[in-house]
């Protein structure tokens, strides 16, 4: 993620955990409070500075239609009041339901099953039809029922997967695990269709290799086949469709940094990171030990290198070796295979524990 982009999700970030904390608030709160307790603004390294940011934040709620009111008389003091804040009772027509109802069928079939039948019970038992009855909306639902959901997705598999998921059926086709690989033939029991950043994704079970597997749309080619009878395949109860593709297409932690963080200072760390302790030696005793997993090296070593003198790196020496090649302004593009410590006279005072400004 590029450095503008991280700034913009730090700052939306903070707006919403600043909107949040005020329209909970019964009362006003003061600048202090929210420095100390909303999430964004201890980063800030001054007095001086949250105010400018502070400033900037209330400027752009206002902006936005957000009701930020002042205590009065000049008092230093925040909130927004709920009522003003809340939206208008929502109300569907009977026709809108049946759409609603239409997308739940869908949804049936994605990591959105729960949420959608949650959301379609809320809708039902708030009475949130304009104009009907509990009898309209049941019939509202049932006409839903008589549709088919289409989805618009420019793998071919699809088609055939959602209707094998629908039926409980299992299926049979091609499938490439990396791009440039010859096909293999897999025995698949479909559990479920998941969009994911982008891609659809089956999840199911792997008759061939007797295990549950996540496959790529993308990389399945020919025709799928249904095979076996209908209702034969089911999906195992708690299943987490997304959580399931997430895990397989996502890189878990590959290491875990051991970090040293100035108090009260690296907040965004601190949110990923478990405390292990407070130093008690040396020119930093009363820093936080922190340890923190991570997947990608240098993500994670240019978000620490960005932290300057507040953290130093106690290991893995790879990473140390990446964050000390960032600030030391290293010509030659990183890659993720380092030597595992860099020539003594090519670091400067970070080896011996701190990079300094």
């Amino acid at each position: 993620m590029c450095k503008a982009s991280t700034v913009a999700t730090a700052k939306a970030e903070r707006l919403l955990n600043l909107v949040i904390a005020l329209v909970n608030s019964p009362r006003f709160r003061s600048a202090a409070w929210i420095r100390e307790k909303v999430a964004g603004y201890l980063d800030a390294p001054t007095e001086e500075a949250f105010f400018r940011t502070f400033e900037r934040d209330k400027t752009e709620l206002r902006d936005l239609g957000i009701p930020l009111q002042t205590a009065p008389d000049g008092a230093d003091g925040y909130r927004i009041p709920p009522g003003e804040f809340a939206l208008p009772e929502l109300t569907f027509t009977p026709a809108e339901t049946a759409a609603l109802g239409l997308a739940a069928r869908l949804w049936e079939t994605t990591a959105l099953a729960g949420a959608g039948a949650t959301a379609l019970r809320k809708i039902r038992d708030a009475g949130g039809v304009a104009g009907s009855t509990d009898e309209d909306l049941s019939q509202a639902v049932a006409a839903a029922n008589l549709l088919q959901p289409r989805v618009r997705t420019g793998d071919p598999a699809f088609a055939p997967l959602f209707a094998a998921v629908r039926s409980g059926r299992a299926v049979a086709f091609d499938y490439r695990k990396r791009a440039g690989e010859a096909a293999e033939p897999r025995s698949v029991q479909p559990y479920g269709l998941v969009s994911f950043k982008g891609r659809w994704y089956l999840v199911g079970f792997d008759a061939d290799r007797s295990a549950r597997r996540t496959f790529r749309l993308s990389r399945i080619g020919g025709d799928v086949k249904a095979t076996g009878r209908a209702g034969a395949v089911r999906t195992p109860d708690g299943l987490d469709l997304l959580a399931e593709v997430a895990d397989s297409v996502e890189p878990s932690a590959l290491a875990t940094a051991d970090l040293l963080v100035r108090p009260g200072r690296g907040a965004g760390l601190r949110r990923s990171a478990t405390v292990a302790g407070t130093s008690t030696a040396g020119p930093r005793a009363g820093w936080d030990q922190l340890h923190l997993p991570y997947a990608h090296l240098w993500d994670v070593a240019r978000t620490i290198a960005g932290l300057g003198s507040d953290v130093v790196v106690l290991g893995p020496a790879d990473l140390r070796n990446a964050v000390i090649r960032l600030l030391t302004g290293a010509q030659s593009e990183p890659t993720d295979h380092l030597p595992e410590r860099l020539p003594e006279d090519a670091l400067p005072a970070l080896i011996e524990g701190g990079y300094r400004r």
